[in-house]
């Protein structure tokens, strides 16, 4: 990996405010972070910038990373899943030099029909894939080899590792429509919390949306370095830490101070969510790592930046787009005190056409030797406690 010291101009996210009255729900906010929305203030990205390092990816020409659908980072190792593109999982070194892949898409004992979630063991070396329509997990080693499966007793849409003895799945709260689920006396459940031989031992969250609108329902799911999951019910103002027990409350987002809605599930139909696209809620899209926490407020003035350390947060409005030919609000994964984003080959050799002036330089360094047809780039942003306005 490289590394280079950059200061950034321009800010995340820009959004329309909203009047409406808020119908927010309190939950006790005296042991959970505070995360509060504010119209008015704007922090620099320049200020908040400390260095970006990257790293590019080079698989085979025959079978190249097309999505970035899940990533995972050990000390020695970087681990992407391409669900939908080359249906495959790439295992590289932290130089981006391609050492396993695992391509099994079939009906085989060793092989999966689909891939809808892709994670690591807690002992980080293990892929974990998760095969919905097989209605099974598969687990290979950093080599590639196959190493055994698990047979599910429902239809999860994703999964994580609570720890060694814990698996966490979710659904979309099918109730007796799943037949694994139909006896269960909790159905309506979103979370369930299941032991190694796949029996469950708890679930959390009810699914609190009619039926009509049961596609809207699987809660956003986020894991972080440590092994801790979150997790956020969809329109909700609450992000929850999950644990074998239940449910932790540890960020509430206050909309308040924009005229944000939220919790607003019951009697909700398709007509009623069409006409609130305008307003201001919280959809789940969160990201954390060992110092900072994002939040993007949908409908909503500037983009969250929390500080863990400081517990204050900073607003990040919108002034350029784009950093290195990307937009920066598409950061989707995290890594020790590190956020990633990932930028296709293709801007990055176009260093003219898509990259602003000041960014100029480094995106010529990272663009030599690459070509547009290369597999995607990984920039890692390191982030500093800024010198600018925030409110506590």
């Amino acid at each position: 990996m490289k590394y280079f010291s950059l200061i950034l101009i321009g800010l995340l996210f820009s959004c329309n405010r909203n009047t409406e009255p808020s119908n927010t729900t309190h939950p006790d906010v005296t042991q959970i972070d505070t995360i509060a929305c504010a119209p008015e203030y704007d922090t620099p990205l320049e200020s908040i910038i400390e260095k970006i390092d990257y790293v590019k990816l080079r698989s085979t020409e025959n079978n190249p990373v097309g999505e970035v659908d899940a990533l995972w980072i050990t000390p020695d190792n970087i681990v992407v899943a391409d669900y939908n593109l080359s249906k495959s999982i790439f295992i590289f070194d932290r130089l981006g030099r391609l050492q396993a892949t695992i391509s099994r898409q079939g009906r085989g004992p060793q092989e999966y029909l689909s891939i809808f979630d892709v994670v690591l063991t807690p002992d980080r070396q293990r892929v974990a894939v998760l095969d919905n329509h097989g209605k099974k997990i598969l687990y290979y080693d950093l080599a590639g080899n196959f190493l055994f499966r698990k047979e599910l007793p429902f239809y999860p849409l994703h999964m994580r590792y609570l720890d060694e003895e814990n698996i966490l799945l979710t659904t979309y709260g099918l109730e007796e429509k799943d037949p694994g689920l139909a006896s269960y006396a909790h159905n309506k459940d979103l979370l369930y919390c299941m032991d190694t031989t796949m029996q469950i031992r708890k679930s959390f969250m009810p699914n609190q949306f009619s039926e009509e609108l049961s596609s809207w329902c699987s809660p956003n799911i986020k894991q972080f370095d440590d092994g801790r999951v979150y997790a956020t019910h969809v329109y909700s103002d609450t992000v929850y830490q999950v644990t074998p027990e239940g449910l932790i409350a540890r960020y509430w987002i206050d909309l308040s101070p924009v005229g944000g809605v939220a919790n607003f599930w019951h009697g909700l139909t398709k007509e009623k969510l069409m006409s609130m696209q305008e307003q201001t809620k919280f959809g789940g899209e969160f990201l954390e790592n060992d110092r900072f926490a994002f939040f993007r407020i949908l409908g909503s003035e500037p983009t969250i930046l929390h500080s863990k350390k400081s517990g204050k947060n900073y607003y990040l409005s919108n002034r350029s787009f784009t950093v290195l030919g990307g937009y920066v609000r598409t950061v989707t994964f995290a890594y020790g005190d590190q956020f990633i984003k990932v930028v296709s080959a293709y801007r990055l050799s176009k260093v003219e056409e898509y990259v602003n002036q000041t960014y100029l330089d480094l995106a010529k360094e990272i663009a030599t030797d690459l070509n547009e047809d290369d597999d995607p780039v990984l920039l890692f942003f390191t982030l500093k406690e800024p010198d600018t306005q925030a409110v506590d």
